[in-house]
């Protein structure tokens, strides 16, 4: 496994490459180095906020999000008539992840992340028109529901989490 030519993999996956996207998601040596970014990226984070707690668990959170996210993303592209498999949009997203490492930069790192992520929204859906064979149109429907949902279910865990915190108040 060759790190380094899979690190220019990622950025030419970040530059848009439509040729290395096709080819990463049918490399099967992919997955352990579009993993360890991943978890790299959770460890960015915590760096960049000096916290030793999230610099612990933040590779394991971000490794699990990006399951959790992937799949999401692969089973709407399906929907929409996508041939990819949950491993052929793991690998090349997995290699753009490296992207999430500006988290790192201290103060700013948070700015940058959502940055970071708008345009991971792009290569996102980049990665389901070529590996999963969507039109444009199609695609950028993908990543739409996939962010949609994805703010739902923020909105609706931080709305229970309120009124649980409300409720404790009212009644200790």
């Amino acid at each position: 496994m060759d790190l380094g030519n899979y690190l220019q993999k990622g950025l030419q996956i970040l530059q848009l490459d439509v040729k290395t996207i096709r080819d990463a998601s049918k490399d099967e040596d992919a997955l352990l180095p579009a993993l360890l970014f991943f978890a790299l990226a959770g460890l960015a984070n915590g760096a960049g906020q000096f916290n030793f707690r999230v610099m612990i668990v933040g590779p394991i959170l971000a490794t699990l999000l990006s399951f959790v996210l992937i799949g999401l993303l692969s089973v709407l592209s399906r929907l929409f008539g996508s041939s990819a498999s949950f491993l052929e949009l793991y690998r090349p997203l997995g290699l753009a992840a490296p992207l999430h490492w500006v988290q790192a930069v201290p103060i700013i790192g948070p700015f940058l992340g959502f940055f970071a992520l708008l345009y991971f929204a792009v290569v996102a859906g980049l990665a389901v028109e070529t590996a999963g064979e969507l039109s444009r149109p199609k695609a950028a429907a993908v990543v739409a529901l996939l962010v949609g949902i994805s703010l739902f279910l923020f909105l609706v865990f931080f709305a229970m989490v309120g009124s649980l915190l409300l409720f404790r108040a009212l009644f200790s």
